[in-house]
């Protein structure tokens, strides 16, 4: 028997063992197209593994803090940048018609060039004061804003390959980027440049050269085409998600709070939990949402989708449980002396990944609903938000670490109960 279909067979049982049903047409077709994203993903996830527990071994906790800091500042400012990239993917996934998809996409990308722009020259002009609100010196500032800006233009070129499910690719290029951001840091390891910097500018090339890629391969659907009427939908929608893709973007202020309650070597430790938890459940997460995002949207029958998810969901959590657990453990063998490890701020890590897999399943398929998901998304972000901070601020100078771990259980965890209450919302077939 060949391998693909020894791997499609097995699929199909895992399927019907847990959603009790024979695996049809559509639910094969997703999974082929998760497959192919998920074998890329995997691979360029063990190569982003390597770079960052070499970067946190050579920086240090400081150093590796420092990067932290700039990578959640990027994250903040990217905000206003890619304010169209959720509506083009939603709009772009769910048109049938291919004239429909390339104007959507023409158009989202001059929207985002003049977002990007405008965005940027706010930015430095109040560089000074935004700079003492977050807490960083004003070089930092820069480096986050310039990697904003890069992240931006990756973001918006990778995703509009998803609108035309072009998984093939995405996964190839997906796990280039990790190859580059590895062969570049390890260079100027070689040359003895081992710093923060030396980090930062190896996520500038990686981010650049698989955008610039991209761009070439799409070169045939992006057009200088602009209609209004596509620009004021996708506008429309960015502005009901705003409030809540601005509280999505500052879930990281964790780290800055942690930056000022504590030091930033204990922002550093924070990442090392982070990453092999909270980062690699984000990171499996992408790995079905770049599928699962365009099949949502184009469905008919999402609280179909819904009872699925809550089927998987405690299949899901007893996988994750000892994987993360151990994955924590391994990482911080790998970190050195200078990251002391705690398994019970490891399992709160491992607790907090799991509930943002299922908070991020939830999100992901209101979002897909249109603009009456994304008033519901909205909200959830923002509570989302309001307990993490109140929390952070109540726990990190109590108990460090810990608590901001504390934190992101029942920051998930409220926003995913919320998500569930508005499920009336998901239209049914």
């Amino acid at each position: 028997m060949p391998l693909k279909e020894l791997g499609f067979r097995l699929l199909s049982t895992l399927y019907e063992l847990i959603f009790k049903d024979k695996m049809g047409n559509e639910a094969r077709a997703f999974v082929v197209s998760t497959s192919y994203v998920g074998i890329g993903t995997l691979f360029g996830a063990l190569l982003t593994l390597a770079f960052s527990i070499i970067a946190a071994r050579i920086l240090g906790p400081s150093n590796y803090g420092v990067l932290g800091l700039i990578t959640t500042l990027c994250v903040i400012l990217s905000l206003s940048m890619g304010l169209g990239i959720t509506p083009m993917m939603k709009y772009g996934s769910a048109a049938r018609d291919r004239t429909k998809q390339v104007n959507i996409i023409s158009t989202s990308y001059i929207q985002i060039t003049l977002l990007t722009v405008a965005s940027t020259s706010i930015f430095v002009l109040f560089s000074a004061p935004l700079s003492q609100l977050f807490g960083v010196p004003p070089e930092l500032f820069f480096f986050a804003l310039v990697l904003a800006v890069i992240f931006t233009f990756y973001q918006l070129t990778t995703d509009s390959l998803r609108i035309f499910f072009k998984m093939r690719a995405y996964a190839v290029l997906a796990a280039a980027q990790s190859v580059v951001l590895l062969a570049a840091f390890l260079t100027f390891i070689l040359y003895d440049m081992k710093s923060w910097e030396s980090a930062a500018y190896s996520y500038y090339l990686s981010y650049a050269v698989i955008g610039f890629i991209v761009v070439i391969y799409l070169r045939g659907y992006i057009k200088l085409r602009f209609e209004r009427s596509w620009a004021k939908t996708i506008m429309h929608y960015a502005l009901i998600a705003l409030p809540g893709a601005v509280a999505g973007s500052f879930m990281g202020i964790d780290r800055i709070l942690i930056n000022k309650f504590m030091t930033t070597a204990d922002v550093g430790i924070y990442n090392a939990y982070f990453l092999p938890s909270i980062t690699v459940s984000v990171m499996l997460w992408s790995i079905i949402n770049a599928a699962f995002f365009p099949y949502a949207s184009k469905s008919d029958d999402k609280l179909a989708i819904l009872r699925n998810v809550r089927k998987a969901t405690p299949y899901v959590a007893a996988a994750f449980l000892p994987s993360f657990l151990l994955l924590e453990w391994i990482a911080f063998l790998l970190y050195g002396r200078l990251y002391p490890f705690s398994w019970e701020t490891a399992l709160f890590f491992t607790v907090a990944a799991i509930m943002s897999f299922f908070y991020q399943s939830l999100s992901w398929l209101m979002a897909s609903e249109g603009t009456q998901g994304a008033k519901v998304n909205t909200l959830s972000s923002i509570i989302a938000l309001i307990v993490l901070i109140a929390f952070d601020v109540l726990l990190i100078p109590l108990i460090g670490i810990l608590g901001a771990a504390i934190t992101l259980v029942f920051a998930y965890l409220i926003a995913a109960s919320y998500l569930l209450s508005k499920r009336r919302v998901l239209r049914a077939d």
